[in-house]
C-alpha cells in the first residue's frame, strides 16, 4: 500500500515550506521512493485528494475544548466550518478578542491553549502566535481539512474511516526525531538507522533521496515512516473506535473534539 507524510505550513507564502514523502509499505517494509516540494497549497491538497491513500500531516487538527467555549463553537466540526469562513487577516482578531490568554509557552500540561495530546508530546500550542506562528498554522490547516472532508477524505478519529477516499492522521514528526535521541538532518541516513534499531519496521530509501534539501522535507519523509509505522503494528484502518496503546485514557475521553496524534511509543 502507499502511504503518505507531509511536512505543513501556515505561511501566507507557503512555497518553501510544504514537501511530502511517499512511500510503499508491505510486509514489514517501507520504501520511500518521493520527497516532492509543493509551490502552493493546492499541490498538496490535490496530491492528498487523488492519492486515495493514508497520510500523516504535521498540523493541529484541533484546538482545546477549553477555547472552543470560549469562542461558542460546540464541537469539531463547527469549528471546521467556522475557520473555513475566516479571511488569515481577520482569524487572529478573532481568536485574540475571545478573552482566550497568551499562548507562547511550549505545552507541558494541558490548559485552554494545549490539548492534552499537545501536552503528551510538548508541542507548542495551536493557538500559539510567533515563533512559530501555530495560529496561522492551525488555521491554514483546518481549512485545508474542512475542504479536503467536502471532496471525501476521512480524519481519523472524527470520522470513519473510507478506502474510497484518502485517510488523513495528525502527526508531529519533532516526537519521532525525539524519541530517536536525534535532531532535525539534511541527512536520512540516520533517521533511518535509528529507526531501524529501535522498531519493527524495515525501511529502504532510493539513493537520490538519501540528502535532502531542507529540514521540512526531513520532516515530511520522519511524517512518512511515522505513518508507515502505525500501520505496521496496529490495524489502523480496521476501527477508527479501537483504543491504541500510545493513547492515554485522557487523550481517548476528548478525542472527538481535541483529537489524536498518530505517535511512536
Amino acid at each position: 500500500m502507499r502511504v503518505y507524510g507531509a511536512d505543513f505550513s501556515g505561511a501566507r507564502d507557503a512555497s518553501r515550506g510544504i514537501f511530502y514523502a511517499g512511500g510503499a509499505l508491505q510486509q514489514g517494509t517501507l520504501v520511500i521512493d518521493q520527497v516532492v516540494p509543493c509551490d502552493d497549497r493546492l499541490d498538496l491538497m490535490a496530491a492528498i485528494h487523488f492519492s486515495r491513500a493514508p497520510w500523516g500531516l504535521d498540523f493541529p487538527f484541533s484546538i482545546t475544548i477549553e477555547a472552543m467555549r470560549y469562542l461558542n463553537i460546540w464541537g469539531w466540526e463547527e469549528l471546521l466550518e467556522v475557520v473555513s469562513k475566516y479571511n488569515r487577516s481577520d482569524f487572529d482578531p478573532f481568536i485574540s478578542g475571545s478573552g482566550i490568554a497568551s499562548c507562547e509557552a511550549r505545552c507541558l500540561e494541558p490548559s485552554i491553549c494545549c490539548r492534552v495530546v499537545d501536552a503528551g508530546i510538548k508541542a507548542f500550542s495551536p493557538l500559539k502566535r510567533t515563533n512559530p506562528n501555530m495560529r496561522m498554522m492551525t488555521y491554514a490547516g483546518l481549512k485545508l481539512l474542512a475542504y479536503l472532508r467536502r471532496f471525501g477524505s476521512a480524519v481519523y478519529p472524527f470520522d470513519r474511516p473510507d478506502q474510497a477516499g484518502s485517510r488523513l492522521y495528525e502527526v508531529y514528526p519533532s516526537h519521532t526525531w525525539l524519541r530517536l535521541g536525534l535532531s532535525h538532518s539534511l541527512s536520512l541516513e540516520a533517521l533511518m538507522e535509528q529507526f531501524q534499531k529501535r522498531y519493527n519496521l524495515r525501511l529502504e530509501i532510493e539513493d537520490h533521496l538519501l540528502q535532502v534539501e531542507s529540514l521540512d522535507a526531513a520532516d515530511a519523509v520522519a511524517a512518512c515512516i511515522t505513518v508507515a509505522y502505525g500501520f505496521d503494528q496496529y490495524e489502523l484502518e480496521a476501527d477508527w473506535s479501537r483504543k491504541h496503546s500510545w493513547i492515554s485514557d485522557v487523550e481517548w475521553e476528548r478525542r472527538y473534539k481535541e483529537g489524536l496524534v498518530l505517535k511512536v511509543n
